[in-house]
C-alpha cells in the first residue's frame, strides 16, 4: 500500500493540553492523509525533524499574532496573545518555507504567514460580522470575490463564493511575496498565495468546517495534498 501523506499541524494549547477543533483532522482524514499535531518545541533538533519528516504543513487557527512582530504595540483589549505559539510557529515557518514543501494557512495561519514574510495586520475589525450556527445551519456567511488569474480562481472556477467568518483580525500590509486571491465585500483580504513558492495558499475563513458539505472547500485540501504528493515525488 502506498505510504500516506503526513501533514504537520500547528495547535492551540489550554491548561497544558492541546486544544483545537477536530475538523482539521477530519478534513485530512477524508482525503486519506495522516494529520499530526505538532508539539510546541522550537529547539533546532525538533524543528529540523519536523522540517524533514512531514510532506506538508498546516498553520491552523487560534489566537492573535503578537503585534510586536510587525512593529506595533497592542492597541485593543480584544487582542489575545500566546507568545510561545508565536515563537514556535515563526521558527517552524522559517525552517519549512525554504524547502518549498506545501504550506496551507487557515485563519490565524494566513495572519502568521503574512507577518512571517514581512507584512502587518489590522489588530481589530469592529464591524466584521461573524458566522454562527443555528443547529446544523450556518448563518451570517460572507461573500468573497475571487480575483482572476490567481490559484484560487483556477481551483474554484468562480468569481464569487460564500465562506464562513470567525476572526477579528486580518491582513493590513500584504507581505511582498504574497498575491491577494480573494477579498470580502468590505475589502478585507480573505485569501493569499505566494508567487515565489510552488504551493502556499492561505485563507481567512475555515474551510475545514465546510469541507464535508461544500465541494469547493474540500477542493482546497485536495489541491494542497496533490501538491504534497508532487513534492514528495520530486525528492
Amino acid at each position: 500500500m502506498k505510504r500516506p501523506l503526513y501533514i504537520g499541524i500547528t495547535t492551540s494549547y489550554a491548561d497544558g493540553r492541546i486544544s483545537m477543533s477536530d475538523n482539521y483532522l477530519l478534513a485530512f482524514l477524508a482525503q486519506g492523509a495522516v494529520p499530526v499535531l505538532l508539539q510546541r518545541d522550537a529547539s533546532s533538533e525538533r524543528i529540523a525533524f519536523y522540517r524533514d519528516a512531514f510532506d506538508g504543513f498546516l498553520f491552523a487557527g487560534g489566537v492573535d499574532v503578537n503585534p510586536a512582530y510587525y512593529g506595533e504595540q497592542v492597541q485593543f483589549d480584544s487582542v489575545e496573545i500566546d507568545d510561545s505559539r508565536d515563537a514556535f510557529e515563526l521558527v517552524l515557518f522559517r525552517a519549512v518555507y525554504p524547502t518549498k514543501k506545501p504550506i496551507l494557512g487557515i485563519c490565524r495561519g494566513i495572519q502568521l504567514i503574512n507577518v512571517a514574510l514581512g507584512g502587518s495586520l489590522y489588530q481589530h475589525l469592529d464591524h466584521h460580522h461573524q458566522s454562527k450556527f443555528e443547529g446544523n445551519t450556518l448563518v451570517c456567511p460572507q461573500k468573497v470575490r475571487v480575483l482572476p488569474e490567481t490559484p484560487l480562481a483556477a481551483l474554484w472556477q468562480s468569481e464569487t463564493a460564500m465562506v464562513n467568518t470567525y476572526h477579528h483580525q486580518a491582513i493590513k500590509r500584504v507581505a511582498a511575496p504574497l498575491c491577494v486571491n480573494a477579498v470580502a465585500e468590505d475589502g478585507c483580504i480573505e485569501a493569499v498565495s505566494d508567487t515565489t513558492h510552488p504551493y502556499l495558499l492561505a485563507v481567512q475563513w475555515h474551510p475545514e468546517i465546510a469541507q464535508a458539505t461544500c465541494p469547493e472547500h474540500a477542493a482546497i485540501f485536495r489541491s494542497f495534498l496533490s501538491a504534497c504528493e508532487k513534492k514528495r515525488a520530486e525528492m
